[in-house]
């Protein structure tokens, strides 16, 4: 990897300021050149590089917060099964959060070009006080990110003019996401997995007592592949969508949680090993029966929903 590129300011003149620091956090815009920047310091400080950018990342694929080297990729992960982080801090924070190096070494931070509006200002201000950086980069066009500099004493502060090629359309934005999602399932396998052998964590769906369709009311129990209850929680499997008019007249102490094939299927998931994370894929096929999913090995027994539905050919499909 090699960058040659010009900046409108002193890049040797930087790399000293940080040239001994643990963590560089980057902020800017979309399109302010964050990413440029941050593969131009990797190549002359090398280190680790956390991308915390879900929907154009360069280290992982998108969906997650990712850990490696330009040079070699991805070395760890946190899942977040989405392509922004809006609806997604609690996630996104963690997923920081734990991909943080303990050890003392040069890590960069790349980050999303969220920064507009009191959510993003609030978002990317507990940022800097998960991380704690030793210099916080501020890429800014017009001193559209000065709020920033007071989380930290004026000396870990380093505001830099943008540079850019100019801005990526929406269309382009989603043509390069699902490029990168298509190349990264390429190389996953489809697998089996029956109720029995899977757990769909924060779900109901494979858990409990298996309840016959029959035994579930008439109104609507020819919309229900397969169903589950503990206690008095009733998860549905369906494969259509199931109206609240259609069951009203249950228990109201029953309490259900309906999941209809359609929502489910082509759905971002993150696979775990006894909650190790293994890789992330999606789900092709859904039954009565289990699943059948893309994923990247065969050595997991949980697996978490995303939000987001992705075919394999990379293409993101409507919730």
């Amino acid at each position: 990897m090699t960058c040659n590129l010009e900046f409108s300011f002193d890049l040797d003149r930087l790399l000293k300021e940080i040239s001994n620091c643990n963590r560089v956090l980057v902020y800017g815009g979309m399109d302010t050149g964050k990413t440029t920047l941050v593969k131009t310091l990797f190549e002359r400080l090398r280190g680790k590089v956390l991308d915390g950018d879900l929907g154009q990342p360069e280290i992982g694929p998108p969906g997650l917060i990712s850990l490696g080297t330009y040079d070699h990729g991805m070395e760890d992960a946190y899942f977040v099964g989405d392509f922004t982080p809006r609806g997604n801090l609690v996630q996104v924070m963690t997923g920081i959060s734990r991909l943080l190096p303990d050890k003392p070494t040069s890590c960069l931070i790349d980050t999303d070009g969220w920064i507009e509006g009191d959510a993003a200002r609030v978002y990317k201000g507990e940022l800097i006080s998960l991380v704690k950086p030793d210099k916080l980069l501020l890429l800014e066009e017009e001193n559209e990110l000065e709020n920033f500099a007071t989380f930290l004493p004026e000396k870990r502060v380093i505001s830099l003019d943008a540079s850019h090629s100019g801005s990526k359309s929406r269309g382009e934005r989603a043509a390069n996401r699902q490029k990168k999602l298509k190349r990264y399932f390429y190389r996953l396998e489809r697998l089996q997995r029956d109720w029995e052998e899977i757990r769909v964590g924060g779900t109901g769906l494979g858990r409990g007592k298996r309840i016959p369709a029959k035994q579930l009311k008439s109104n609507y129990s020819d919309k229900v592949l397969a169903a589950w209850q503990i206690g008095e929680k009733l998860t549905l499997l369906s494969e259509r969508r199931i109206d609240k008019d259609s069951s009203h007249k249950d228990s109201a102490k029953t309490n259900k949680t309906v999941y209809p094939v359609k929502n489910l299927k082509y759905r971002l998931i993150g696979c775990y090993h006894d909650l190790i994370f293994q890789g992330m894929g999606i789900i092709t096929e859904i039954d009565s029966r289990g699943l059948e999913v893309l994923v990247p090995g065969n050595e997991f027994n949980m697996i978490k929903l995303g939000k987001k539905r992705v075919k394999p050919s990379g293409r993101t499909l409507p919730n």
